[in-house]
């Protein structure tokens, strides 16, 4: 049997090659352990403003249910609010002169210039 030649150079070598392929190994779990944390924390979190919408939504839909029935309504108007029931009904009708005040047509007047605006001032 012949002895093998154990070189120190190539055994330290694949000694080195294998304690970083350790330590990257390690660091590797390590980082993808701590994304994993982040990306747990984040979820919970998510979850968090969903319940807290849920939440809201269950009592804006409760409020609204409330506010839609006319009873309600009208209980909320009488014991919140202090209004009372009117008896009697009256309308009132207001007429705007003759003019259309939407449409404004030019007058003589204005398209005589700037000076005719002040005109007012004067008395004419």
């Amino acid at each position: 049997m012949r002895k093998k030649n154990i070189n120190p150079f190539k055994m330290g070598f694949k000694l080195v090659l294998l304690l970083s392929i350790g330590v990257g190994l390690i660091t590797g779990l390590g980082i993808l352990r701590y994304r994993s944390s982040q990306l747990a924390w984040y979820l919970e979190s998510v979850n968090d403003s969903i319940q807290k919408f849920s939440d809201e939504e269950v009592i804006l839909r409760q409020e609204l249910s409330a506010l839609v029935a006319p009873i309600r309504i009208y209980s909320y108007c009488k014991e919140v609010l202090g209004m009372q029931k009117v008896l009697k009904a009256e309308v009132i009708s207001v007429h705007a002169g003759g003019n259309n005040l939407a449409s404004r047509k030019s007058s003589p007047e204005e398209e005589k210039g700037w000076l005719s605006k002040f005109s007012w001032l004067i008395g004419k």
